[in-house]
């Protein structure tokens, strides 16, 4: 029954496909396709420019010599030839690996960077490629590795970028573990390099602690260790607080005294909740000297901090204007 129905349904195809109208259409595809070839055979007979990617190595480095900024792993080259060469490099078909011989620039020196000349690399790209096969171009233009033979110096780690937080939060501390590297490089770049940056961070609307691994920001000739670091970015509730500080008077000579009324005025600021039993009256300095009050030309006196915290801000004085008088005493 099944081989029947097999039959049946085999019969219904080769009617359809061998159809009048059906037969016009095949015979259009297989025309189709015979152009198709001829033109492709044709196309891969011209000449032609593509770019394939080259591996590119350093060898036989010394095992007392440390590399501090490598070569490129790969090359952009852009070769010449016929359609039906260039699909053997494009699809793989030819391996290209590309060795860089230390000891053929190896100058006895400590440290320094060596540049790889384009003419020495092509050669080689060259001995790779079929004859017929000509390099148009290399990218990068310009091949250089440093080194030394042990030279570093330790430098801190430090912050590059911006980060803001939410309007009701304030930025505490960033803290990188480690807080510092290890500098490889050659000599006369150590001793101008007092710093390692992160690559650069740029945050807005935090409202919450972070840590987040970031990389070092590379620089020519120059490899740290480690090449991470941890980051830890801490952010704290603002809050207000107010606090009653008293008004005194500096300078002032021995036969007189300042006298403002009221005596004390509150001094209400912003602060992180983490300082916020941490800040006292204590750590405000509310103060007129005897100096500024003799050119003072107003009945009122105009409050001003001498002295503020650190970690405090939108700072407040209420009142801000206090009656005053000069008191005499009976020292004189």
């Amino acid at each position: 029954m099944d081989l029947e129905r097999v039959r049946k349904y085999y019969g219904h195809i080769k009617n359809a496909l061998l159809g009048p109208r059906n037969k016009e259409f095949l015979i259009f595809l297989l025309f189709f396709f015979i152009s198709a070839a001829f033109w492709l055979l044709q196309s891969l007979n011209e000449t032609f420019d593509v770019e394939i990617q080259v591996p590119l190595k350093l060898e036989n480095v010394p095992s007392d010599v440390v590399v501090t900024s490598e070569l490129p792993s790969l090359l952009a080259v852009k070769v010449r030839d016929k359609g039906t060469v260039l699909v053997r490099y494009i699809y793989g078909a030819e391996q290209l690996p590309v060795d860089v011989d230390y000891k053929d620039f190896d100058k006895g020196m400590t440290s320094g960077g060596v540049v790889v000349p384009l003419p020495y690399v092509q050669k080689k790209i060259q001995s790779r490629l079929l004859s017929s096969t000509s390099v148009v171009s290399i990218r990068p233009d310009t091949l250089e590795y440093f080194f030394n033979r042990g030279a570093r110096k330790k430098v801190p780690v430090r912050m590059a970028g911006t980060i803001e937080t939410s309007p009701e939060y304030y930025l505490k501390s960033v803290e990188f573990t480690p807080d510092s590297v290890e500098a490889l490089a050659p000599l006369s770049i150590l001793d101008t390099l007092s710093v390692a940056y992160v690559v650069p961070v740029h945050a807005s609307g935090l409202s919450s602690n972070r840590r987040v691994t970031r990389s070092l920001h590379r620089l020519r000739g120059v490899k740290f260790i480690p090449a991470e670091v941890s980051m830890g970015v801490e952010v704290d509730l603002y809050t207000e607080k107010t606090v009653e500080v008293p008004v005194v008077g500096l300078n002032f000579p021995g036969s007189k005294d300042l006298r403002t009324f009221p005596s004390k005025v509150d001094v209400t600021f912003r602060v992180g909740m983490s300082r916020f039993k941490e800040i006292t009256a204590d750590d405000f300095v509310l103060a007129v000297t005897y100096e500024e009050l003799m050119e003072n030309d107003s009945v009122k006196l105009k409050l001003r901090l001498k002295s503020v915290p650190p970690g405090v801000s939108n700072v407040r004085i209420e009142p801000s204007e206090v009656d005053y008088l000069i008191e005499q005493t009976q020292g004189e």
